[in-house]
């Protein structure tokens, strides 16, 4: 047992104790007794064969055969290999557990057999029948039937014999291999394949040795074997009996209770392992040096399995066998080796010995491995047909697929096995087609042979259920014929323009047009690897040289074709001449054609071997040598191509040119100097050694007349739109999009070879584009929600061609994050995993679990008792191969790839890769990795990933089940105790208190991996070294809390809700009064004076740097919580706490509320009230009576206010039951017309349960939250009351936190500015907005800041402050771009309208812009939820369309937006779309008097009818009402001049009131709805004079105005004033009397350009 002693910074540098297994058990385990137990002399002679007496057992387990055909045709994504291997790992530990405690000596374990020894003398075989025969029976009682979950049963067939057996040794000094031998060996097999299910067969000598008296046996018909029926020994203590005489005949069965073999015990030599090893495979060697447990060997992965059958005369005598196996085994290992193929197990039967061998194991994937077998089976055949005597028959078989290849059985006796159906099914092939080298369908696909070199076997049926399906014979290669290659294998598709290549194209079309000039050999070369799309590529610029009408000569290759010499030049002019596809008889008189009057008719005969033809053989080509008539060839093929090439432009293109011969190259370097001629090559990387290019080839890739070109992957947008070509659809989902993205990096092959496989397994569902049809709200249609919110990303086919359109959605059920890489991207993986060491293969595929991002801390924690020094020599060994790669504490681990980015114009969501800013975060990351590489040490939290990321993909799919739900649980301990807040918002929960709710916790370590006991090894409890580690990371990592207890947390729960909701959400106004009380003015006079304070405080820069550093939740969230979240989905199944999933209910509902999904919001959200045991009716009646008992509550607790105390538990239900409602009355709130009982219940029930939490944070939460409902709801009475007590309670806090303290201010800061702006007082609220706004940028609160920013521009905007206006839709916009939320363009474009509307008429977005977003955009189910902004947008379309008398847009925008009066409420956004409205409703009135005049006193009538609707429901935001009466005066005049002085009055005193002037909006646009023949310049100077007057001039002004409106006509249009580039806008404003001008006072910045458009986000959720 070895110590290591290593010192590490994360263990406290002390001696930690790490113990190994010794390397000497873990071989022993490997092989049986006899082996161990054998005289291993440095001197035995090969081969070696030693005769002895005993018992074999031979087991079979039957229905392994339907089980595998059940798993492999089930529809199921995955292959079912996991599940056999799980079930047959537990089945098989049983039985060989079983067998060694009636020690016997396990041989082998082939799969689906056993093969069982008891070693003894002659004396004493029967009494050992009698012990095998109880065993045997035994075994058929406990494992006899076995039920599997899939369906099919695992029975027994046991047979049984005894006599003499032989062990043979075979091999050589490096590798050896032992087998047992002999008649006995044979009959038990007979025996076991005699037997049915659940029976124990006698072999005809084991019955003739046995004890008759003690087993009860009857013979078969027909048959010498024997059935056994039960022992006579009846009683137990009998059989005990001599049990003990039997385990005195066994000399190495364990006299230890707890050992189950003595050889595990065996003292430790160098000597003895040396010999032992041998005989282990060399894979699990290289395993086992490395220290990596056996468990971790085992892996599922695809192979190659070749099964060789070797049948010698009858008159072979067993010493000239044993010589035979032995020269036998010599051959084919070293062909083997030669190839990266293993022997796994041989065996004799009569006569003959089959090997097993494969291809693919561990360390030896090569992507080429089906080419490797069918050569290794041409040499076997081969050499074993000449060099072995007495041979008869050889028989070989290859088939490909996935297998299990790793140990199988219990500690003390494992086996390292190959097994699955594709293996037994090699070994059938043998009995089916004897003589031959048959391959099954894939085997012969994947090696991209040509098919002259394989013939089709007639298929044959088996006795079982297994079937090899189509079958080829493999001829081996023959001579490669050049006829019937022109063209490509993949044509060019008119249907699918070629994607992502036009730079390709482009150089391709002037490298030629240059030629065409000069009229000199030119070459342009594509660079790629395999999959990058070079073939498409060449078909393209195939296609576009013929459209130009020149003389194209096309030759695609093989990797046969480069073992011919010239192959290449013969086939190209084999094309040239025209006589590849013609008839044979046919070439010669072709070819004369060709060749008259260039070449002497004597040499023709020289091209007789070439083209297979016949023309007469000269004297003088008789007498000449290989290399003259060479040199002849290449002058007639240079004399022919030189008259071609002045007779038209020759182009040669030549595809897979790696392929090309050394001759060939040769001749193409004389071509190019000599005739003018157009080469275009592609080619993959030279990777092998025998595709290394020669001379001539690097000649030509390093001239100056080469243009050569790398092809890079693809764009992410071109990526999508592939898939959708392939697809023929116009939409895919978005999961789907992102899955594409994150798997084929690019690689246009790896995203066909996905589709194909996600199309073969039924995940793929294609239907026409529905028509606009309700959906049902539900979760599980939620995703299709989203995706129909998406425009169809495909341009949409003219209706002239009446084409139907097809969508693509996933299958319901099917999660593609589980779904298994293809088969062949598996490969490619796999062959570059092979490439590394073992302890960098370990490393891998434990980082594979962890995920594409992850951290050097986490995994020391899951690697396998690795020691830190070795974790980092690992490591940097991987940084420099380029698999893994450090990553910038910036990045995040979805900006790697699919990460989304708003673009510069409107259009759908594009992936995109790493931009120069990630670049620069690696970069830097890398830079700080060489520090630490020269000092040798590795950063423990600093992140990393894979270069690769299908590499990591790859090695994730090699664990099996049980590894992988044991490492993913050990990620979740790890992860689980980082789960909480940055140190900046002080750490805690996520959810306050949630780990006080919990029952349980995974962190407990002693429950760690229990539940993987039956992997002895893989799910093991925590070792004291992972302990250790654990502790002392989650010592460094714990938050310091100050808080004297967790009750007095200070944590504010804010549901993420979309922006528009967030600006009604956090709306903190009050009006009960015109005037505000004395002591409300005060409480805001002192809430300014902290605001202030703070602010100078933060800006002389003496905040603590913790404190005060960026929020990193959302990287938190994003790297820790979400990778534990998918960590834990692994799992066993628990019973889910009640408090778990009423939080999980109330999250759905959330992520429903902000997809628009109101309905199923509510559903859920009621759902976990009812879970958190808090009830909200269902009927008008019981809110009734609950609304008088919240009243109650809420004044009684006002009346006492008592002190509550609760624990951990109750208050995180109270916190949660908080969220839940006020998620709920938001909800109500969006329909306030039939829902506003409710949502003022939920607000009450919420408020009472905040007073009873005595969570101060959250009390000022909801207290805003109550505040805001009532100015919503138009509750005016509450208004300020709330809003009052939530800023004297912020004064009452000590903030432990700076960072706590700067963010709820910004957030009391944002509620009065919003007040204010409601109120009128646009002064103050603009102050407010930039203290907010100010506060904002050093938070980093991205949504809090698009609602102050949203604000703020409503407050400058009413009070005309244009530049203002322009800068805050910069901030506005970048904010956009970084949220890519839709609402927030929603809120973006509606304020850009605004500006369109103005009198100043500033196009900050043209209006073209505009409607595009809302026409793309309007059927997303986010904006549909949102009638305030939406009845914004259409009335301030119609007023757009209406003022450019375009009745018909107008008419469309107004009927969409009376739809949406009724709906909306009373806050500030919903008062501004109905101000827009009743705009609209002037212009329609105007319409009707044009129009229809009859019918003006109907429509007055409806128009003043929504004027009262709106001063009735509108009552809490007067900052409209002057506008408001104006207008309606501007209605009255109509009718009665008289009754337009009645509103104008209400006007005119408000406008006083609120000591706000009128801006030209209130008269631009009710007097032009009137009249239409007033002039402009007047009016307009007028209104530009009048804008900052005192009250008592803008009384005077609106009667002087009013008296006017009669008399003076008005434009019909407006004219618009556009902003230009760095301009501020054209009527400057003075900045009003005690504005401070640190924010008001703004400097004209440079504008954004008007042309540049954002490309709208999809829905986020």
């Amino acid at each position: 047992m070895g110590v290591l002693k290593e010192s590490s910074q994360e263990m406290g540098k002390k001696e930690v104790e790490v113990s190994f297994p010794p390397r000497q058990v873990q071989v022993v385990a490997l092989l049986p007794d006899l082996l161990v137990y054998n005289n291993h002399s440095l001197r035995r002679m090969l081969p070696s064969m030693e005769t002895f007496n005993g018992v074999l057992l031979c087991v079979e387990i039957t229905g392994l055969t339907a089980l595998l055909e059940k798993l492999y045709t089930n529809n199921d994504l995955n292959c079912g290999m996991e599940q056999l291997t799980q079930m047959l790992n537990d089945y098989i530990e049983g039985i060989m557990e079983h067998v060694l405690c009636f020690g016997g000596d396990i041989l082998n374990f082939t799969g689906d057999a056993l093969l069982v020894l008891w070693k003894v003398e002659r004396s004493q075989l029967s009494d050992i029948i009698t012990l095998a025969a109880k065993c045997s029976l035994e075994m058929q009682k406990q494992f006899g039937f076995s039920y599997t979950e899939v369906g099919p049963e695992l029975r027994l067939k046991i047979g049984l014999s005894a006599g003499h057996v032989s062990q043979l040794i075979v091999g050589d000094e490096m590798r050896q291999y032992w087998l047992v031998t002999g008649q006995q060996v044979d009959d038990v097999r007979l025996a076991q394949s005699l037997a049915q299910a659940r029976e124990v067969i006698l072999s005809p000598n084991c019955w003739e040795l046995c004890d008759r008296d003690v087993l009860e046996a009857e013979m078969l018909k027909g048959q010498k074997a024997r059935k056994l029926q039960y022992l006579k020994i009846f009683h137990p203590p009998d059989f005990d009996e001599h049990f003990e005489k039997c385990i005195d005949h066994l000399q190495h069965y364990p006299n230890d209770e707890v050992l189950l073999r003595n050889a595990v015990a065996l003292a430790s030599s160098h000597g003895f392992e040396l010999a032992l090893r041998r005989f282990v495979l060399g894979n699990v060697l290289k395993k086992i040096d490395d220290n990596q447990p056996l468990e971790f060997v085992s892996e599922l992965r695809l192979v190659t399995a070749v099964s060789v059958k070797l049948q010698f005369h009858e008159s072979t005598k067993m010493t000239e066998l044993c010589k035979l196996v032995q020269d036998a085994t010599v051959s084919i290992s070293g062909i083997m080796e030669g190839w990266r193929g293993k022997i796994i197990k041989i065996s004799t039967f009569g006569k003959g010995c089959t090997f097993l061998c494969v291809f693919g194991l561990p360390g030896d994937k090569r992507e080429e491995e089906s080419t490797h077998a069918l050569d290794s089976a041409i040499s076997i055949s081969n050499l074993c047909s000449k060099n072995l005597i007495k041979i008869e028959l050889v028989s070989i078989g290859i088939t490909s697929g996935v297998a299990f290849c790793g140990v199988a059985g219990m500690r003390p006796r494992q086996e390292y096995t190959v097994t699955g159906s594709k293996v037994k099914m090699a070994s059938r092939m043998l009995t089916l087609y004897p003589g031959m080298i048959s391959c099954d369908e894939k085997t012969y696909s994947k090696s991209g042979l040509p098919g002259c070199f394989f013939k089709k076997l007639p298929e044959k049926e088996m006795s079982d259920a297994m079937s090899p399906g189509v079958t080829y014979e493999y001829l081996g290669r023959k001579r490669n014929l050049m006829f019937g290659k022109s063209g490509f294998t993949r044509k060019k598709d008119g249907n699918r323009p070629l994607l992502g290549r036009e730079k390709e194209i482009r150089i391709f079309q002037a490298a030629l047009q240059e030629f065409v000039r000069h009229r000199e050999g030119r070459v342009v070369m594509y660079k790629g690897s395999t999959g990058y799309g070079k073939s498409r590529l060449i078909a393209e610029i195939d296609y576009l040289a013929r459209e130009e009408n020149h003389r194209v000569i096309a030759l695609e290759l093989s990797k046969v074709d480069i073992q011919e010499s010239f192959y290449a030049i013969r086939s190209l002019m084999a094309i040239f001449f025209g006589i590849d596809a013609c008839r044979p008889y046919k070439r010669q008189d072709i070819l004369q054609s060709k060749l008259s009057g260039l070449w002497d008719e004597t040499f023709y005969c020289l091209l007789n071997n070439q083209f297979l033809v016949k023309f007469p053989m000269s004297a003088e080509v008789s007498h000449m040598d290989n290399e003259t008539k060479q040199k002849e060839e290449e002058m007639l093929f240079l004399r022919v191509l030189w008259k071609a090439a002045g007779e038209a432009t020759l182009v040669f293109i030549i595809d897979e040119a790696q392929y090309i011969d050394a001759t060939s190259w040769d001749f193409l370097a004389k071509l190019l100097l000599s005739v003018p001629i157009f080469i275009v090559l592609s080619l993959s990387p030279f990777a092998s050694k025998e595709l290394l290019p020669c001379a001539s080839a690097e000649g030509i890739m390093k001239s100056p007349k080469t243009t050569g070109i790398v092809l890079r992957e693809l764009e992410p947008s071109k990526l999508l739109e592939m898939a959708r070509q392939a697809l023929g659809v116009v939409s895919i989902p978005r999961e789907m999009e992102i899955f594409l993205i994150q798997r084929s990096f690019g690689v246009p092959l790896y995203c066909e070879a996905l589709l194909t496989d996600l199309h073969a397994n039924g995940v793929l569902e294609f239907c026409c584009i529905p028509e606009e049809e309700k959906e049902e709200d539900e979760w599980d249609n939620l995703s299709i929600s989203a995706v129909k919110s998406i425009p169809y990303r495909a341009p949409l086919v003219s209706s002239k061609e009446n084409k139907e359109l097809y969508v693509c959605t996933i299958r319901t059920g099917v999660d593609l994050d589980t779904v298994l890489l293809p088969a062949r991207l598996q490969e490619i993986a796999v062959a570059q995993l092979d490439s590394l060491s073992p302890s960098e293969q370990m490393a891998v595929k434990c980082a594979a679990v962890i995920g594409h991002t992850f951290t050097p801390e986490l995994l020391l924690y899951i690697l396998p008792e690795w020691t830190n020094k070795k974790m980092e020599e690992t490591l940097m060994s991987l940084i420099s191969s380029h698999v893994f790669e450090y990553v910038g504490k910036e990045t995040r681990a979805t900006r790697a790839v699919g990460s989304c980015h708003l673009h510069t114009h409107l259009g759908p969501l594009t992936m995109q890769s790493l931009g120069p800013e990630d670049s620069e975060d690696v970069g830097a990351a890398a830079q700080s990795f060489s520090l630490q590489e020269e000092r040798g040490m590795l950063q423990q939290d600093q992140a990393m990933r894979f270069c690769t990321p299908l590499l990591r993909e790859g090695a994730y799919e090699l664990w099996l089940g049980d590894q992988k739900k044991a490492l993913h649980l050990k990620c979740a301990t790890f992860l689980e105790h980082k789960a909480h807040k940055c140190r900046s918002c002080g750490g805690g929960d996520f959810i306050s208190f949630h780990r006080y709710a919990l029952d349980t916790q995974m962190g407990n370590e002693a429950s760690l991996l229990g539940q993987g006991s039956k992997t002895k090894g893989t799910a093991q409890v925590l070792s004291e070294e992972t302990g250790k580690r654990l502790q002392t990371s989650l010592a460094q990592d714990a938050p310091e809390r100050t808080d004297a207890s967790l009750g007095q947390e200070l944590a504010i729960e804010t549901p993420m809700v979309s922006c528009e909701d967030n600006l009604q959400c956090r709306a903190k106004s009050a009006m009960n009064k015109q005037v505000l009380p004395d002591d409300h003015l005060r409480v805001e006079q002192e809430f300014l004076d902290r605001v202030d304070k703070l602010i100078k405080y933060h800006k002389r820069g003496k905040e603590e740097a913790t404190n005060l550093a960026p929020c990193e939740c959302g990287e938190r969230v994003e790297l820790v919580v979400s990778a534990l979240a998918r960590h834990c989905l692994m799992r066993p199944k628990l019973k889910i706490n009640q408090f778990e999933e009423a939080t999980f209910c109330s999250l759905r509902g959330e992520v429903c509320f902000n997809m628009g999904q109101i309905a199923l919001a509510k559903r859920l959200i009621k759902r976990a009230l009812c879970l958190l045991h808090k009830g909200f009716p269902r009927t008008w009646l019981g809110a009734f009576f609950q609304s008088l008992l919240e009243e109650s509550k809420h004044s009684a607790y006002h009346a006492q206010q008592r002190q509550a105390q609760h624990t951990e538990k109750a208050l995180a239900v109270l916190q949660q039951q908080i969220h839940c409602l006020s998620l709920l009355w938001q909800s109500y709130s969006l329909d306030s017309t039939t829902n506003r009982k409710y949502s003022r219940l939920a607000a009450l029930m919420e408020i009472n349960l905040a007073d009873e939490s005595e969570n101060k944070m959250q009390i000022i939460s909801t207290y805003m939250d109550f505040s805001q409902f009532s100015q919503s709801m138009g509750y005016k009475d509450e208004w300020l009351k709330y809003e009052m007590m939530a800023i004297q309670r912020s004064s009452q806090c000590n903030f432990t936190f700076t960072r706590e303290r700067l963010l709820m201010t910004a957030q009391l800061a944002q509620a009065l500015a919003y007040s204010k702006l409601c109120l009128g007082h646009l002064t103050r609220s603009i102050q407010l907005g930039f203290q907010a706004h100010t506060m904002c940028v050093r938070l980093r609160k991205t949504s809090l800041h698009c609602l102050v920013l949203s604000v703020l521009f409503k407050s400058a905007f009413l009070k005309n402050k244009y530049t203002q206006c322009i800068r805050v839709l910069e901030w506005l916009w970048e904010l956009a771009t970084q949220e890519e939320s839709i609402m927030v363009l929603a809120c973006f474009y509606s304020a850009c309208l605004d500006l369109l509307l103005c009198d100043a008429g500033f196009d900050y977005r043209p209006i073209e812009e505009c409607l595009q977003f809302i026409n793309q955009y309007e059927a997303s189910c986010i904006l549909k939820s949102q009638s305030n902004i939406m009845l914004s947008l259409y009335s301030s379309l119609a007023i757009w369309f209406g003022r450019l008398q375009q009745w018909d847009l107008f008419e469309d925008n107004f009927t969409k937006a009376q739809r949406l009066v009724s709906r909306t409420n009373a806050s500030l956004f919903g008062t501004h779309g109905f101000f827009r409205f009743l705009e609209c409703q002037g212009l329609l009135l105007r319409r009707v008097m044009e129009d229809t005049p009859e019918k003006v006193r109907e429509a007055r009538s409806s128009t003043l009818g929504y004027f009262e609707e709106f001063l009735s429901r509108c009552s809490t935001s007067p900052v409209y009402h002057t506008r408001v009466y104006s207008l309606k005066a501007s209605v009255n005049l109509l009718g009665d001049e008289d009754k337009s002085q009645v509103p104008l009055s209400k006007g005119l005193k408000l406008s006083a009131t609120s000591q706000t002037g009128l801006e030209e909006t209130s008269f631009s646009v009710s007097p032009d709805s009137v009249h239409n023949e007033y002039q402009a310049t007047g009016r307009v100077e007028e209104l530009k004079d009048s804008k900052d007057q005192d009250v008592e001039g803008t009384q005077e002004y609106m009667k002087s105005a009013a008296s006017r409106l009669k008399s003076e006509p008005m434009p019909k249009e407006l004219t618009f004033v556009h902003l230009q580039l760095g301009q501020a806008p054209t009527s400057p404003h003075t900045v009003p009397a005690g504005e401070p001008m640190e924010y008001i006072g703004i400097a004209p910045h440079p504008l954004p350009s008007t042309s540049r458009k954002p490309q709208g986000a999809g829905d986020k959720a």
